[in-house]
């Protein structure tokens, strides 16, 4: 069972701007407690709300049973044994960095694919200090805790459960936010957009996934991928923005 990916639709689009990503995809939210039939495993994503419903578990090849029982199996190894995890992780992660090396390429990690633990994201940056770390979160205040390394940057992702303190907090401490628009594929993102009384321009996320290259001051704009019924609710509950308001 491998750990890392590096063939990802988005960690793929990297590598034409000469970036070599590797990725940790573990069971988003509760995803593994199902798979494995197991009741005593621990969320991944301690601020899911009604994103659960819209993750990007069900889109393209993550839709895969293959895929999430594979996912489950990482995720009860994390838990079961981090010893085991972290060992095969790093083994791993430096197996890809002497690739990129070999490619010409620099290297980077998203180490919260789809979880979101700040623990892993901030031993893998001890690890890899001259790699670029990121990801995106829904824990507030991520300029805090474990998230403090140089070279690990975070993008708060703004939910149903965001506060407009919260939102407005990130911006103040240069912190990008991601916001999920019901934009269609193909589609442009509005070049402004008004959250928490804040009027920022919108980058798109959707052209890469390297957030660390963005500046900050700027909504990280990405379009809603899924069914149109998961749009709808994404919509209902406030976690998908509508992009003409």
């Amino acid at each position: 069972m491998k750990i890392i990916t590096t063939s990802q639709y988005k960690l793929d689009k990297s590598q034409a701007l000469g970036v070599l990503t590797a990725g940790i995809q573990l069971s988003p939210a509760h995803e593994a407690r199902a798979v494995l039939h197991r009741s005593d495993l621990p969320t991944v994503c301690p601020f899911a709300g009604a994103c659960a419903e819209g993750c990007l578990k069900f889109s393209g090849m993550n839709q895969l049973p293959t895929h999430a029982l594979a996912r489950a199996k990482r995720t009860a190894l994390y838990w079961d044994d981090p010893t085991a995890f972290f060992s095969q992780t790093l083994h791993e992660l430096r197996a890809v960095e002497r690739k990129a090396e070999r490619m010409g390429l620099t290297f980077a990690i998203r180490p919260n694919a789809l979880q979101d633990l700040p623990p892993l994201g901030d031993r893998i940056a001890r690890e890899f200090p001259n790699a670029s770390v990121y990801d995106y979160t829904k824990i507030p205040s991520p300029w805090t805790r474990t998230r403090r390394r140089p070279n690990y940057t975070i993008a708060y992702s703004v939910s149903e459960r965001s506060t407009t303190r919260q939102i407005r907090a990130c911006v103040d401490h240069g912190v990008n936010c991601a916001v999920i628009f019901d934009t269609a594929k193909g589609e442009p993102l509005p070049a402004t957009y008004t959250l928490a009384g804040q009027t920022l321009p919108v980058v798109d996320g959707d052209v890469s996934d390297l957030i660390y290259t963005y500046p900050t001051g700027v909504w990280i704009g990405l379009r809603w991928k899924g069914s149109k019924a998961r749009l709808a609710d994404g919509l209902a509950a406030g976690w998908v923005r509508d992009a003409s308001n």
